[in-house]
């Protein structure tokens, strides 16, 4: 029996492969506030990213954010 293996394609072996543009996305940012950690959510239009960053657009305009700042979650 053969196996052929293919090369992976970018969307593939990008950290989270199964974005698309224009999909509905929420990311949350951490911070520490008086000793105290204290988060904010964004729900967002996913319009791309690269390895520092997101390209969304929330409440109307696009942004870019920081990904070491700012996580995807379900």
């Amino acid at each position: 029996m053969h196996s052929v293996h293919h090369a992976p394609h970018l969307e593939e072996t990008s950290p989270v492969p199964y974005l698309r543009h224009g999909q509905l996305i929420s990311l949350i940012h951490w911070n520490r506030v008086a000793g105290d950690w204290k988060y904010t959510t964004l729900l967002a239009e996913y319009a791309g990213r690269d390895d520092k960053h997101w390209q969304v657009i929330a409440h109307g305009r696009p942004m870019t954010l920081d990904r070491a700042e700012w996580a995807i979650f379900n």
